[in-house]
């Protein structure tokens, strides 16, 4: 960027557009670097992308919302689903959910305190969300328990 310019050629498109048609890159001083393409054939670059390739759009999505979400690395993940054997750590089941547009099969869920952060394990999307559903809260599973046995027969 030069001082003073206001627009730039997309190097994909080669069309001139606003430099807030695109993304910052870095600074150097007081200036602002910004990328040579545009955020639209950018964008564009990563649907095909993710599309051409989605084993690995998977797992790269995976690993991004392990280290930004849960704070944990790639490896602590597949060193839980070792340890639990593949399975989840409540019901001791398979995943059995799938998308239900895509059908892909959902991965085990990384549960985790939510007010400490701590990871605690890994859960099919039916008991992370039954535990979600009742807050974490240890109490309502305790009398979620006494209400189910209520009803075992003598």
């Amino acid at each position: 960027m030069f001082i003073g310019e206001t627009s730039r050629e997309c190097g994909t498109c080669h069309e001139t557009k606003p430099y807030s048609r695109f993304s910052p890159r870095g600074k150097r001083g007081d200036i602002v670097l910004y990328k040579s393409v545009c955020k639209q054939c950018a964008a564009t670059r990563a649907r095909k992308w993710a599309k051409d390739n989605p084993e690995r759009n998977r797992e790269n999505s995976l690993n991004w919302q392990l280290r930004n979400v849960y704070g944990i690395e790639p490896e602590r993940y597949y060193e839980l689903l070792d340890r639990q054997g593949g399975v989840c750590a409540v019901c001791g089941k398979d995943e059995l959910s799938a998308h239900g547009r895509t059908g892909t099969r959902f991965r085990l869920s990384v549960d985790h305190c939510h007010v400490t952060g701590r990871v605690r394990g890994l859960l099919c999307q039916s008991c992370n969300r039954a535990i979600g559903l009742l807050g974490d809260n240890i109490g309502i599973l305790e009398k979620a328990i006494d209400y189910l046995k209520g009803d075992e027969p003598n």
